[in-house]
């Protein structure tokens, strides 16, 4: 009988990169920190260092597809738009159901809404909120831009202040608003003066019956795809490890309640691109197609169905 083991385990070939520099487009808001945890670190085990901007998501697309970024997190919606971008990665923005940093604050009846200022800081929300109005509520609303950054907002937090809002809100001749990101996370449980408050999520899960993405990490074409690829799967991976830190950390940071972040991020969010997540992009492509949101025969090709396609 031989002495020789009946298999020898072959050594794993780490791809060997060349030194790069990369310039990182980062969302501002609490749902990408865990897309984004230890970049600069885990960039550096793939001979990569970055320089990290953060904006608002409609900004880092314009930057993105300027050639300010070699890559950022964008929302789907602009990647629609913009069909030369390429995505990297298998980490996302998503929800299925209640998402609690989207919401819609109506001051009628959704169904009789005429009016509904949109904030384009992130136009995916934006686009759904459009979508959603016409093709569940049959409402085909005016659609104004809004910017909250205008408000003066810190006393709408708590109610007292919400009729207040409400007052604001109907002087701008609006029926309704959207609200995103940690502002909305802060918006207290009963909202006088208004007749509803949606939860974007919920509306979107409850009817389609699948997650909505918000965003995921594109790239300029000719970048590095593959390495970045590496880099942002290693961060999501980091950030789910390492939740617990993540969530003290930016509780203390943004002056939020720690168990409202971990609560948000553990149980409203998901950050990983799979098969229902991709399927819930389609579905939504279709939609803003069918509204002129998109052009025609937009499509985005994900990373997965691009290495299935090769194989």
């Amino acid at each position: 009988m031989s002495d020789q083991p009946a298999f020898e385990s072959m050594p794993v070939e780490k791809p060997v990169y060349e030194p790069v520099h990369f310039r990182i487009g980062g969302v501002r808001y609490l749902n990408a920190v865990p897309l984004e945890w230890r970049l600069e670190e885990i960039a550096a085990g793939q001979n990569a260092t970055v320089s990290v901007e953060k904006d608002v998501p409609s900004v880092l697309a314009r930057k993105l597809v300027a050639g300010e970024y070699d890559a950022a997190i964008i929302p789907v919606v602009e990647a629609m738009r913009h069909p030369e971008l390429v995505q990297v990665s298998d980490a996302c923005i998503a929800s299925e159901g209640v998402v609690a940093s989207i919401r819609l604050l109506c001051l009628k009846p959704v169904t009789e809404v005429e009016t509904v200022g949109l904030d384009e800081n992130s136009r995916s929300s934006a686009a759904m909120v459009g979508v959603c109005l016409r093709e569940r509520f049959k409402r085909n609303p005016q659609e104004v831009p809004f910017c909250w950054e205008e408000m003066d907002k810190p006393d709408f937090y708590r109610e007292a202040g919400c009729r207040k809002l409400a007052e604001a809100l109907r002087a701008k001749g609006l029926d309704a608003v959207l609200m995103i990101g940690d502002d909305a996370l802060v918006l207290p449980r009963t909202m006088p003066g208004f007749a509803s408050v949606m939860d974007m999520g919920q509306c979107w899960t409850q009817w389609i019956g699948l997650p909505f993405v918000y965003a995921s990490w594109f790239a300029r074409p000719g970048a590095d795809g593959e390495r970045l690829s590496r880099i942002f799967n290693e961060c999501r991976r980091a950030g789910q490890v390492e939740m617990d830190l993540l969530c003290i950390h930016e509780a203390m940071k943004r002056r939020l309640p720690i168990d409202m972040c971990h609560d948000y991020l553990t149980r409203k969010l998901r950050y990983r691109l799979g098969g229902r997540e991709r399927r819930g992009v389609e579905v939504f492509c279709k939609m803003t197609q069918k509204y002129g949101l998109v052009p025609l025969g937009s499509d985005i090709i994900f990373e997965a169905n691009r290495r299935k396609f090769a194989e």
